[in-house]
């Protein structure tokens, strides 16, 4: 399925130089969400296990996209630079999206050089934006249709995070009624 946008928050090792970072195979690690509009109609093909809310974008979480997106108009070029003023947080831009559910491979960075030096993490769950707001990307920044093609897997291998068999509230309600099955031991 392809996104309308798909946030990068990139990180480089702490313990290399940028210039190192992008020659070592783990010198860069990528976290990448996909972000869809809330209005679009369609069935979430990213639902949450039975059980969980689904992330639909809450009011609260759509103040951070609209205090970001009220900087994008002064950003002309790649050169611009803007004084954020407002607090704007990672956690409210993602809002309530499943951080324990993605996938996570070896791979490149998405511009040239395209140095194989990154691990990406590359959230199963889609953060929901007002469309709106999210038109306001391709706007302001003048870049229309732009995206990577699907690239050949190649060698990699891709690992996900697996299911849990049983769910949260059951384990803790089994392992509360082990600890009164089985009281502490209280020597004499």
């Amino acid at each position: 399925m392809a996104y309308f946008i798909q946030m990068h928050i990139v990180n480089k090792r702490k313990d290399l130089t940028l210039e190192e970072a992008v020659g070592t195979a783990d010198g860069l690690a990528v976290l990448g969400f996909f972000i869809e509009p809330t209005n679009s109609g369609k069935s979430d093909s990213h639902s949450p296990p039975p059980g969980e809310e689904p992330n639909t974008g809450s009011e609260h979480d759509m103040k951070a996209w609209k205090t970001l997106t009220d900087y994008l108009s002064a950003i002309k070029n790649i050169s611009s630079e803007v004084e954020v003023t407002h607090e704007i947080s990672i956690d409210d831009l993602l809002g309530h999206v499943n951080r324990e559910s993605y996938f996570r491979y070896s791979g490149s960075l998405t511009t040239p050089l395209c140095n194989e030096a990154v691990v990406w993490t590359v959230f199963k769950e889609s953060i929901k934006v007002d469309h709106e707001l999210m038109a306001m990307f391709p706007k302001h920044a003048g870049y229309h249709d732009v995206f990577r093609p699907r690239q050949a897997l190649h060698s990699r291998k891709v690992l996900t995070t697996a299911a849990a068999t049983v769910p949260g509230p059951v384990l803790f309600y089994l392992l509360l009624s082990c600890l009164f099955l089985f009281p502490c031991y209280n020597p004499p």
